[in-house]
């Protein structure tokens, strides 16, 4: 159902695309804030998701992480494979006297063979690795989206803040002219006729700032989906508020289980056990086995049994792990290195948990404040910019009454134009930690999958 709010300004019919039936004597205004409660995705939020698919392709933040798990993938196999074979090549200056007869070059080719665990442990560790770089594509995914969507929320608050200075201005315009009106029957003084002129002057060069404010949104939201800063937009002119039916516990246990930087720490925790696993193989030998074939000529004495016969050998060999102090450094830095990620997811925890309870306030003190002015202060706002111009009119009230009444009601359009503005901005920022939609038409990504 869409939620309207109707205001009513006698003598003057300012147009925002919502019509009303008025008091009979009365003209309809209706608020420039448009707030659409249905389910559906708007023509204007097709428009988000639009910008924000575009975003999750092009930004370059989003691609480079993209690139980085690419590279993470590829290291697994790495990781995993034996040392490459060692070809050697022998020839003997001196040859080699035997029996059989001289030994004149040999070929060898040997393979060391890491000891057991050992490539292993290498590929979890890997594997662990390249599982947080996933992780961190879909967190930078979802700050990219988070911000496309808070910069969007802002054109909309912009192109609302614009046509509700429009209308206020075409308001005191007529009640310029009112003021003339009366002042050239002498029903009023030619104060309130510069009174009016100087609120209107005021209005047209407030309205000529927020013009000029679309360019720096243009280019803050460009920026993020990667085109020029020159490119233009359309100004939103309808955001749908929907309720975020989860209590303060159930979102903080949603960031700690699927915030997705969380889970990359997490991810990076289990890859530095592997590591601090495999540095303790460090103290165990590698062993390296080979074969050896040495060509060998005629002997010098004819008739020898097994003259010319070539020379076949195996060898195996063990590193000697004796520099141990190398080894118990190995094993020190992989244990700070677990330390130091244990201590950043509990950071991250920290700080993920205190930006959550910030939202969560910015979310309910939105709502309040929808409430609020869409309940009782523009409603009583309306009332009362009625009843003084009808008091006006009939001499009852000064003009700077009147004045002060349209001012107190673009001060409320403009604060419940600001109220559904945060409301989106909170939830979006708390569908960014959770790392997942809490509601039913969403843009945040809750996992991602890269392939090579």
């Amino acid at each position: 159902m869409n939620k309207q709010l109707i205001t009513f300004v006698a003598l003057v019919a300012i147009n925002s695309g919502v019509q009303s039936s008025v008091d009979a004597q009365n003209l309809a205004r209706s608020s420039s804030v448009n707030l659409d409660a249905d389910s559906a995705l708007t023509a204007d939020e097709q428009s988000l998701r639009a910008l924000v698919d575009y975003a999750v392709a092009h930004n370059s933040d989003v691609n480079a992480a993209r690139q980085r798990h690419l590279g993470a993938l590829a290291r697994v196999p790495q990781a995993t494979a034996l040392p490459e074979p060692k070809l050697t090549y022998r020839y003997f200056v001196d040859e080699v006297e035997t029996r059989v007869g001289p030994q004149e070059h040999g070929i060898g080719l040997s393979q060391t063979l890491p000891w057991f665990g050992k490539r292993s442990l290498q590929g979890a560790a890997a594997t662990e690795a390249a599982r947080a770089s996933a992780e961190r594509v879909a967190s930078i995914q979802n700050a990219v989206i988070a911000d496309v969507a808070s910069a969007w929320y802002e054109l909309f608050y912009l192109g609302q803040t614009i046509e509700i200075v429009r209308g206020n201005r075409d308001l005191v315009l007529h009640l310029e002219q009112v003021a003339r009106a009366r002042y050239g029957t002498g029903a009023a003084t030619h104060a309130d006729v510069i009174r009016a002129q100087v609120e209107l002057a005021t209005i047209e060069n407030r309205l000529a700032s927020l013009r000029d404010r679309r360019a720096p949104l243009f280019a803050r939201m460009n920026a993020l989906i990667n085109r020029p800063t020159t490119e233009m937009f359309t100004l939103p002119k309808a955001l749908t508020r929907a309720v975020v039916d989860y209590t303060d516990e159930e979102l903080l246990e949603k960031v700690t289980l699927n915030n997705p930087e969380l889970r990359a720490t997490s991810f990076d925790i289990e890859a530095a056990y592997r590591q601090r696993d495999r540095a303790n193989k460090n103290y165990l030998p590698d062993v390296t086995l080979g074969v050896d074939y040495i060509a060998t000529g005629d002997a010098r004495m004819s008739g020898v049994n097994g003259s010319g016969d070539d020379a076949l050998s195996a060898t195996i060999g063990f590193t000697l792990p004796i520099w141990r102090s190398k080894y118990d450094a190995g094993v020190k830095e992989a244990d700070a290195m677990l330390a130091q990620h244990q201590f950043k997811r509990d950071q991250q925890l920290n700080t993920f948990h205190a930006q959550t309870v910030t939202a969560l306030f910015k979310l309910r003190d939105a709502e309040r404040q929808i409430n609020l002015y869409e309940n009782t202060l523009l409603p009583k706002a309306n009332e009362s910019l009625v009843a003084t111009q009808r008091a006006y009119s009939a001499g009852a009230a000064p003009f700077s009454d009147m004045i002060d009444a349209q001012r107190m009601l673009l001060s409320f359009e403009l604060s419940f134009a600001r109220a559904i503005t945060d409301h989106n901005q909170a939830r979006i920022i708390l569908e960014k930690l959770t790392g997942e939609p809490l509601i039913e038409q969403t843009l945040i990504i809750s996992q991602v999958e890269v392939s090579s």
